[in-house]
């Protein structure tokens, strides 16, 4: 979906003065040592998909891929693959020993697979990379027992709906991926039945740590064919629960967790209806269910009408912010929302107007702790929201957002 020029003349602005500060690795760790003073939070990894040269990398390669001129084509896929070398690097003196999307092994997986579509030498790293992923999964025993288990063992950002999501894109074939995806799959449809994701008697509802990212990576499996006795058993149970909590009507929306209080989380993705309605959506893709990609879209309209009505968030980034609003409102419009579409501009025009050129990244990160920080990273950073803007610019889907909808 396009922008109307003027506005997409302003995102496109903003998100390259972000680039250009972000343009080297040794800039990007500039950056990060100024937000390390800031924050009382360890975020910054030098091969973090999240928060880290990894992520980074597909802020150019982006930026190369819709690129008008052959010259900044050229510029920005130099940085790209430099962001790329760099987050290698990082491994050298902190070894990536876990499997998770956007801080493990898994994301830098992600990463890599999308330079190698327009530079093939890094293939044979990928495949090395992959072998890595797979075996890191099969030497994790995650906890089966009710109560003990924690949401990094499950989630989409650290645990097995993130490692899924990556592990779809590996060649079907091949046994140690088979094994792998197969020994995620299981876990998650343990994981997911009866409600065994429970952590601390509480059962989170949203994509980054709930049962929206679990039902969105069981989702993204069914759709490439990986499937199991009781996968869409426990898709539909999940579904079932999360519309359940949710209540009804056009004001759909659900808290952070169950039980909670009773007002929801701050609209966002990571937590409460935005996540949840990406989820749903993904879930409604995978089995063609259009009935419940309508609840899925008027999930996200109550959401965009509450924030038209001045509920909007803080932070102006991708996690918990603005920018993943309209993340999604972007997404949902692609996919037929017309609601999505109707509030679309409005939103990237906050966005837009939120930008601050005198600071050092354009945008500032307000932590759920309270802390201000200029984050350079993708997730909770800067150059997620540039990424944001840059689509918005251009019309063109970023591929990160595959990992932030596992599709």
């Amino acid at each position: 979906m396009h922008l109307a020029p003027h506005l997409a003349q302003r995102a496109d602005e903003v998100a390259g003065l972000i680039r250009e500060r972000l343009d080297t690795p040794a800039r990007a760790d500039a950056h990060a040592a100024l937000a390390a003073r800031q924050t009382d939070m360890s975020f910054w990894a030098g091969a973090s998909l999240s928060e880290g040269h990894a992520g980074l990398a597909l802020l150019h390669l982006h930026a190369a891929r819709t690129a008008k001129r052959a010259e900044e084509r050229e510029r920005s896929f130099e940085r790209g693959f430099s962001f790329v070398r760099a987050a290698f690097s990082a491994t050298l003196e902190n070894p990536l020993d876990h499997p998770g999307l956007f801080d493990g092994t898994a994301g830098l997986a992600f990463v890599l697979r999308d330079a190698s579509l327009d530079e093939a030498r890094f293939l044979p790293s990928l495949a090395r990379l992959h072998e890595k992923l797979c075996r890191q999964v099969l030497d994790i025993d995650p906890p089966r027992r009710v109560g003990a288990v924690s949401d990094h063992d499950y989630d989409l950002v650290y645990g097995a709906a993130g490692v899924l999501g990556q592990l779809c894109s590996v060649q079907p074939g091949a046994p140690l991926a088979e094994r792998a995806r197969e020994r995620c799959l299981q876990y998650l449809l343990w994981v997911g039945h009866d409600q065994r994701w429970a952590v601390r008697g509480s059962l989170d509802t949203g994509m980054s740590h709930g049962a929206a990212g679990i039902a969105a990576a069981l989702a993204a499996a069914w759709r490439h064919g990986h499937r199991l006795p009781g996968q869409r058993l426990v898709m539909d149970e999940l579904v079932a629960w999360l519309l359940e909590v949710g209540g009804g009507g056009r004001r759909l929306q659900w808290p952070r967790s169950v039980p909670a209080d009773a007002h929801e989380a701050v609209p966002a993705w990571c937590h409460g209806t935005g996540g949840v309605a990406a989820g749903l959506l993904a879930v409604a893709t995978a089995t063609g269910d259009r009935g419940l990609e309508a609840r899925a879209f008027a999930a996200l309209d109550g959401l965009l009408d509450r924030v038209a009505d001045g509920d909007l968030p803080r932070s102006p980034t991708v996690c918990h912010g603005l920018a993943g609003l309209v993340a999604l409102a972007h997404e949902f419009a692609s996919r037929g929302s017309v609601g999505a579409a109707r509030a679309l501009p409005r939103l990237a025009e906050r966005l837009i107007d939120a930008a601050d050129p005198g600071l050092p990244l354009v945008y500032r990160d307000h932590e759920t702790t309270g802390h201000i920080v200029d984050n350079p990273g993708l997730l909770t950073g800067a150059a997620g929201v540039a990424l944001t803007l840059r689509a918005l610019a251009t019309g063109h889907r970023p591929s990160w957002w595959k990992a932030l909808f596992l599709q």
